[in-house]
């Protein structure tokens, strides 16, 4: 891990405790985090579900990388529940961040849910080739030096049919969205960070790495070019239109 990184990281763990209170300010926060867990498992398909078992050692196996303080993994397991009620979803949620995995490990689990420290890439790295049956990344990949490596070992690592989603910010190529996710940091964000004693430097962060991201069609060639399919895309109503965004790829079968 860079030196970047670890600072990132260090900024993670200052806004740990208060990350939540701030998040649940954000019109549709959650809501869209159910949107992609529910993207995800809708296109796991019966691929990854064994009809009728509920043996945890047949559960699927999906990565929540970039978990935080847990919202996305909160929003993987309520969506599997709502598609299969009464079996088991085995979720790995994995964050650089000390302290937010900290936070997640204040809220109560199934004991098929289990966090780890540790960085996106070099989690992937350490598992064999086509051994996930879902990947979710939500509001990752502007964060990672290396994207094209985090793509890479995330389609490498999907088993035959699995799926990748990418939920994030992106406002490259949209006037108006810069125009609206400018407004919104330098109007609300920001100030509200200072009130609420949270850690401003991580919000101007997150102002400019929104502002320097990939386009959207920037990051589904990204899914492309490492060999995933069928990949499409979807953004959100009212002012966060063509600023949230949710795109989903899967390994071919």
């Amino acid at each position: 891990m860079t030196t970047q990184d670890w600072v990132l990281a260090d900024a993670f763990d200052r806004a740990a405790p208060t990350y939540d209170a701030m998040v649940a300010l954000s019109p549709g926060y959650h809501h869209q985090l159910r949107t992609a867990g529910l993207a995800l498992v809708d296109a796991m398909g019966s691929a990854a579900v064994t009809a009728g078992s509920t043996r945890v050692d047949d559960a699927p196996h999906v990565l929540d990388l970039g978990c935080g303080s847990g919202a996305s993994t909160q929003a993987l397991q309520r969506a599997w529940a709502s598609r299969h009620p009464g079996r088991p979803l085995r979720v790995t949620g994995v964050d650089a961040s000390a302290g937010m995995v900290g936070e997640a490990h204040d809220k109560p689990w199934p004991a098929t849910t289990s966090f780890v420290v540790q960085d996106a890439v070099g989690f992937l790295r350490d598992l064999p080739d086509g051994s996930v049956d879902g990947v979710l990344g939500a509001y990752l990949l502007r964060n990672v030096p290396d994207r094209a490596e985090l793509v890479a070992e995330v389609a490498r690592v999907l088993a035959p049919g699995a799926p990748f989603v990418v939920h994030d910010y992106s406002v490259a190529g949209n006037r108006r969205a810069r125009a609206v996710w400018a407004a919104v940091c330098h109007g609300v964000i920001i100030p509200l960070a200072a009130v609420k004693r949270s850690d401003v430097p991580l919000h101007r962060y997150l102002y400019t790495s929104v502002r320097d991201f990939d386009s959207v069609a920037t990051i589904c060639r990204r899914l492309q070019d490492v060999g995933l399919v069928d990949v499409r895309h979807r953004s959100f109503p009212g002012w966060q239109r063509h600023v949230v965004h949710t795109v989903v790829g899967r390994r071919p079968l």
